[in-house]
């Protein structure tokens, strides 16, 4: 059996300007993001929107139209530069 690792908690770098529908998210820190990708929920399904990397100060707005704010989650998924940890981040309206 391996031994579990408990790594230090991470500050997110996302700020996300909470407007429905239309939220803005941001990459607030200084190092690019890569692979990241907004997993937007509602009910069962899942929508996904790929980004890429995101540079420091890079903006995505994610599109929620004809969808209730009350029933959406959005996680944003990530690799910190240089790694192959995936780092995820959740957010409601």
């Amino acid at each position: 059996m391996e031994a579990h690792v408990t790594r230090p908690a991470r500050a997110s770098p996302w700020l996300v300007h909470r407007s429905a529908p239309h939220p803005v998210i941001r990459n607030a820190s200084a190092e690019p993001l890569s692979y990241a990708r907004a997993l937007i929920r509602v009910g069962d399904d899942v929508i996904t929107e790929r980004w890429g990397t995101v540079l420091p100060g890079d903006e995505g707005e994610i599109c929620l139209c004809g969808l209730d704010p009350a029933d959406v989650c959005v996680t944003v998924s990530w690799r910190p530069a240089g790694t192959d940890e995936e780092l995820l981040w959740q957010f409601v309206l």
